[in-house]
Formats: C-alpha cells, sequence, structure tokens
C-alpha cells in the first residue's frame, strides 16, 4: 500500500485479476444462493403462519441476492475500468516522454 506523500503504484495487471475474482464469486453466489432459494421453496410448511410468510421472505430474498450480484458486478467494473484508467494514463505519460526526449 502506498504511503502519504509517496507516488502511487497501481499494476492495472492486478485490477484485471480481481475483476475476475470478483466475477467468480458473483457466479458462486448466484449458483448457491438459487440453490438454496429452490430448496426452501420446495419446502412444505403446512397451513399458517409460517406458510403465508414464506412467499414474502422468498420474494425478499430474492430482491436481495439480485442486488448483492449488482453490488459484485459494479465492483468487477470497476476494477476493469480503473485498470483501463491506469493503463491511458501510463501511455499518454510515456507518450509524453518519448515526445520530450525526441526533441532535445
Amino acid at each position: 500500500m502506498s504511503k502519504p506523500n509517496e507516488p502511487l503504484q497501481v499494476d492495472p495487471a492486478e485490477l484485471r485479476v480481481a475483476a475476475e475474482q470478483l466475477d467468480g464469486q458473483a457466479s458462486s453466489f448466484a449458483e448457491k444462493h438459487q440453490s438454496a432459494h429452490a430448496r426452501v421453496g420446495g419446502t412444505a410448511l403446512g397451513s399458517g403462519q409460517a406458510a403465508a410468510a414464506l412467499p414474502q421472505l422468498l420474494s425478499s430474498w430474492e430482491e436481495q441476492g439480485v442486488q448483492f450480484g449488482a453490488q459484485f458486478t459494479r465492483h468487477s467494473e470497476g476494477h476493469r475500468q480503473a485498470a483501463a484508467g491506469y493503463d491511458t494514463t501510463d501511455e499518454t505519460a510515456a507518450a509524453g516522454i518519448d515526445d520530450e526526449g525526441s526533441e532535445l
């Protein structure tokens, strides 16, 4: 980690690896969430308050699952955008250095 008043050092490749890991975690989460949702949805609770509450619980749970999936996506895309930004900055700076060097 960079310290205050020191140059920031970022490896865009590491950001891309982290984005891929987030994608994998999102996929695993979605798969396990859907599996659990299906198991709970198949539960027979009979009649009564528990049986009446189950559809609301499942609906809420599904909504939360969608929100978590969207968060994974935002984070992985943010890592990719940051990597692209650092690449562009490095390329622009390198071109500026080359231009200045050729004028010497």
